[in-house]
């Protein structure tokens, strides 16, 4: 069993709670199907809203909600082409993440592991 100073040694390794607040509300940002979508098109594509409307088959204003939401926490930005808005990642680290996490989920669900590979993902 750990001695008490051995635990607080521990402890102190932890991050601050303000910390994990801030790491859980940015991993919350991955929890709707809708955002995780956007961010797989994003993943090889500049799209504008129109265009991601109509390859996910919903509203123009249910994507831009879902922009507006990723664009306030840093994971997509713009530009501007002429008149059309172009969104994209902001990095690669935000790709990386979404394919990590989707490596880690097929490597336990085959369904999962066979729509990535059919999907070169």
């Amino acid at each position: 069993m750990d001695t008490n100073d051995n635990l607080q040694c521990k402890k102190q390794e932890l991050l601050t709670d303000e910390s994990f607040e801030k790491l859980s509300s940015f991993y919350s940002l991955f929890s709707d199907p809708t955002r995780l979508s956007i961010i797989c098109l994003l993943c090889k594509h500049e799209l504008c809203v129109n265009d991601i409307a109509t390859i996910l088959e919903i509203s123009q204003s249910r994507v831009s909600h879902q922009l507006a939401i990723l664009r306030s926490a840093d994971i997509v930005t713009y530009s501007r082409k002429g008149k059309q808005i172009l969104y994209s990642l902001t990095d690669n680290h935000i790709k990386d993440i979404f394919k990590m996490g989707l490596e880690h989920i097929s490597e336990k669900d085959e369904s999962v592991y066979e729509d990535r590979k059919n999907k070169s993902l």
